[in-house]
């Protein structure tokens, strides 16, 4: 997009430079913005995008932090912003928001802090710096426009933490696929096997390990099942413990997956499992949703916001690994709950995540974070 004279551009061409990881990158901000970029946002809100992030070294990294300040600076100099829109995590990733936020406000330019990541927490009560870093957070989130969180849980936090914030609680964005019915293409007669599907990194934070003793638990019960597993981390790990619990042979492990090859995952997975410990709000689990796959979760971050337990899906707590296997024991013997489930799942997901759904709400919040930095 072309940045025009600040003299003869209409408030109506202005643009919306939204910042955060490069879609390339691996995780959830990067889905959500390829979501709303596909779903045709940027076109409609006139949204340019400023990848602050890529995945490689050090010096790449900051390679591309300092292209983005380049790009960002021009651009509010031009005049032709009328809004910034952060998306943020923690740790460096709200270094390098809070400085640009900051120099979108020197030009008296309206900023959206969008929350992501389910440490952000911990970050702010642990992370290097202590009382600076948490003054920091605070200002920042203070001297946004408006400040967006995934669920009621972050939105408590961020009263308690910065009181003068303003709120405004938007769940992700989900692609949902246009085939009705998809849960009853699941409905595989008990006995006759089937696929269990986790997606994200392969980590204790999201409980991967937890499912693999689960599954070792669980194994004698559900003859014929398979365990797929798609994501990056500790995959070496991954394949000791799984040895070491005598269950390789009933594993697949794809890397990570994107696009085709993981939409054929969730359309052929029966179960999706993510069992963390801490997450924000999981785009993982709501494209299993959105699928209408039946899904076991633990009711962590703004996973509560999501989805009700016995209605959507079925919970078990954190590191719970007997609840755990009782529920994939449960699933897999029981095809009609999966049906039930995964379409309840579906209906719930297209009404309240689904990009028609969550769109109208981020043009709203855009319009009161413009009319609020005028005032």
């Amino acid at each position: 997009m072309t940045i025009g004279d600040p003299a003869v551009v209409e408030p109506a061409c202005r643009v919306v430079l939204m910042l955060g990881t490069s879609m390339q990158t691996r995780g959830g901000v990067a889905a959500v913005v390829t979501t709303l970029r596909e779903s045709g946002l940027f076109e409609r809100a006139r949204v340019r995008y400023v990848a602050t992030h890529v995945d490689g070294g050090r010096w790449r990294k900051l390679a591309q932090f300092a292209h983005a300040c380049v790009v960002a600076v021009r651009a509010l100099r031009s005049g032709t912003v009328s809004l910034v829109h952060a998306h943020v995590a923690s740790n460096a990733s709200f270094w390098r928001k809070a400085f640009l936020l900051w120099v979108a406000r020197r030009f008296r330019v309206a900023t959206v802090f969008h929350l992501h990541g389910g440490g952000f927490e911990a970050f702010a009560a642990h992370g290097f710096g202590g009382p600076v870093l948490r003054g920091c957070i605070r200002r920042t989130l203070e001297s946004s426009d408006v400040v967006i969180v995934l669920s009621e849980r972050w939105a408590a936090w961020v009263r308690a933490f910065a009181p003068r914030s303003r709120i405004r609680v938007i769940g992700n964005p989900v692609r949902c696929v246009c085939t009705a019915n998809l849960s009853t293409r699941r409905v595989r007669p008990t006995g006759n096997g089937g696929r269990v599907l986790f997606l994200g990194m392969i980590c204790q934070a999201k409980g991967t390990f937890d499912l693999l003793r689960a599954w070792a638990r669980a194994r004698p019960r559900i003859g014929g099942w398979r365990l797929v597993i798609c994501g990056n981390g500790e995959a070496e790990p991954l394949f000791t413990e799984a040895a070491r619990l005598g269950i390789r042979d009933d594993i697949e492990y794809l890397g990570w997956v994107t696009g085709d090859d993981k939409e054929r995952e969730l359309a052929a997975a029966d179960i999706f499992v993510l069992p963390s410990y801490v997450e924000g709000m999981p785009m993982a689990l709501l494209e299993a949703m959105a699928h209408g796959v039946a899904v076991i979760t633990t009711p962590v971050g703004g996973v509560p916001d999501m989805m009700e337990p016995g209605r959507h899906g079925l919970w078990v707590e954190p590191g719970n690994v007997q609840a755990l296997a009782g529920c994939l024991e449960r699933l897999a013997n029981c095809p009609e709950l999966r049906a039930k489930l995964g379409e309840a799942a579906r209906h719930h997901v297209l009404e309240h995540y689904s990009v028609e759904a969550v769109e109208p709400q981020l043009s709203k919040v855009h319009h009161e974070a413009v009319e609020s930095a005028r005032r």
